[in-house]
């Protein structure tokens, strides 16, 4: 039936991200209250204009994360930008101080508590090489302002024990997350192997199925022909298995010509296939079939059907929400085949998908194009999704 495709498979790595995200983010209320009581602490030592503007930004880069893992996308440029700006606040620290603090080693900037949910953003959102990196730089910058007068005179044993103390702690939050990722890309290399054989077994069975239909539709024209001419006793019963014998031929031949076309699938068998591949990926999809013509199709029509099916119950197990419910309906009317995959999930606006997202472009639209189908997509936020494949004989 051609090559098969294999669908996005970050289904289980989104999850973790969006909890990873979610916690990050209540850590964040309790972390921007100790770094904002710190700050107004310290605000009769500052350019109060500018310290305010400052945080401000920081407090905005820390809402636009809160916001998208609770309730929008889960993206993490979010968290990198947010990282990055808490990165800056210590160059900030000689613009805003106007008055020199104590110098006895008990003072620290405000940016000490304001930047730990920048490093815990780091520590989730960039890569190993840059998390080090991250980590490496900013600790060297922070603690050498903390060892100036304007940041508290602190001693080199202070310095010292306070940059472990920052890397072993943030450090462990970026080790335990990367075990997380890893341990979600490898469940979605297997679900995406999972889904792959399901595409494969599905072609297969409604090839089998069509195989035997045609086997027994064989054996029955053989089989009579040979036992009508084996009783034959008269002219008449002759010239009838003879009649028998030639329609046997023909229909072996329509048979051989099947064969040479691929090994065509009726819609049934080809219905029945499909539902078997999704249940296999979401075991609680409501599906309703409906065949009210012999439809037959080629083997890459079967294949791009079924493809593109399981991906658009794919697309909906990872965008739709944990609470969505998913129904697949199948129906064959006069040569047309239709399958529709409805969700009532947490719903997108179809003309703003990132250019990331190949999911719908390629493996749903593509596929049915390529086949001579096409394929409709209607949703809108929080209105759930629906996904119409259609192919005619026409």
């Amino acid at each position: 039936m051609g090559e098969i495709s294999k669908p996005s498979s970050t289904l289980a790595t989104a999850r973790v991200d969006r909890l990873i995200g979610r916690a990050l983010s209540a850590g964040a209320v309790l972390f921007s209250l100790e770094g904002f009581a710190n700050f107004y602490a310290q605000l009769p030592l500052l350019n109060q204009s500018l310290a305010w503007s400052v945080m401000g930004v920081l407090w905005a880069t820390t809402l636009s994360y809160v916001v998208t893992f609770w309730f929008g996308s889960a993206n993490y440029l979010y968290l990198r930008i947010h990282a990055i700006y808490a990165a800056l606040l210590p160059l900030f620290w000689p613009l805003i101080v106007q008055t020199n603090p104590s110098t006895d080693g008990s003072f620290y900037p405000f940016m000490w508590w304001a930047m730990s949910t920048g490093w815990l953003a780091a520590a989730l959102s960039f890569r190993l090489r840059w998390v080090i990196a991250y980590f490496v730089v900013v600790n060297v910058v922070t603690q050498y302002l903390f060892s100036t007068a304007i940041g508290g005179s602190h001693s080199i044993g202070t310095l010292v024990l306070d940059g472990l103390y920052t890397i072993l702690t943030n450090g462990s939050v970026a080790v335990i997350a990367l075990m997380l990722r890893h341990a979600a890309r490898q469940s979605d290399i297997a679900n995406s192997q999972r889904t792959e054989a399901a595409i494969l077994e599905a072609q297969v069975e409604a090839q089998a199925k069509e195989r035997a239909r045609l086997d027994a539709l064989v054996h029955d024209s053989v089989l009579t022909a040979l036992i009508s001419a084996g009783g034959a006793n008269s002219a008449e019963e002759t010239k009838a298995s003879a009649e028998l014998a030639t329609l046997a031929i023909e229909r072996l031949q329509n048979a051989e010509d099947t064969a040479d076309r691929a090994a065509d699938v009726l819609c049934s068998a080809l219905f029945d296939s499909v539902i078997s591949a999704v249940q296999r990926i979401d075991p609680a999809i409501e599906f309703k079939k409906t065949c009210l013509t012999s439809v037959t199709v080629s083997g890459e029509v079967a294949s791009a059907l079924t493809e593109a099916t399981i991906q658009a119950v794919h697309n909906s197990l990872l965008h739709a929400g944990a609470k969505a419910r998913r129904e697949l309906h199948l129906k064959s009317t006069n040569g047309n085949l239709k399958i529709v995959v409805v969700d009532d999930g947490l719903g997108f606006r179809p003309n703003r998908l990132p250019r990331g997202r190949l999911g719908i472009k390629l493996s749903i639209h593509g596929r049915m194009e390529n086949v001579g189908g096409k394929a409709h997509i209607a949703s809108a936020p929080r209105k759930g999704t629906t996904v119409v494949l259609e192919w005619s004989q026409a």
